[in-house]
């Protein structure tokens, strides 16, 4: 888990900082490899952190199913993993 969060971080600082790129498609590359990846690893993270709790950890009161929907939704908005990488394997991208 902490090797997915770690990944997803570091994709998040290659966004960030290809925010400033001149060309448009090295830009929109960078932020879809940011989203692919963030939305793995957090589905990812998520799904552990519920079978590290068991069943308590989907009851409503508890942080970790909170953060397990939460992070469901933070993946659907914008565009799934699923999506992004559609779109760097049709813009022939190195990333992801």
């Amino acid at each position: 888990m902490v090797v997915a969060l770690e990944q997803a971080r570091s994709m998040m600082y290659l966004a960030t900082m290809s925010a400033s790129e001149e060309d448009p498609g090295e830009r929109a590359k960078a932020i879809s490899a940011a989203k692919a990846q963030i939305g793995r690893s957090a589905k990812f993270i998520s799904q552990q952190a519920v079978q590290l709790h068991g069943g308590i950890a989907m009851t409503y009161e508890y942080k970790a199913g909170h953060l397990f929907k939460r992070l469901t939704m933070i993946d659907a908005a914008f565009g799934d993993a699923d999506l992004h990488l559609r779109k760097l394997a049709d813009q022939g991208s190195l990333f992801a």
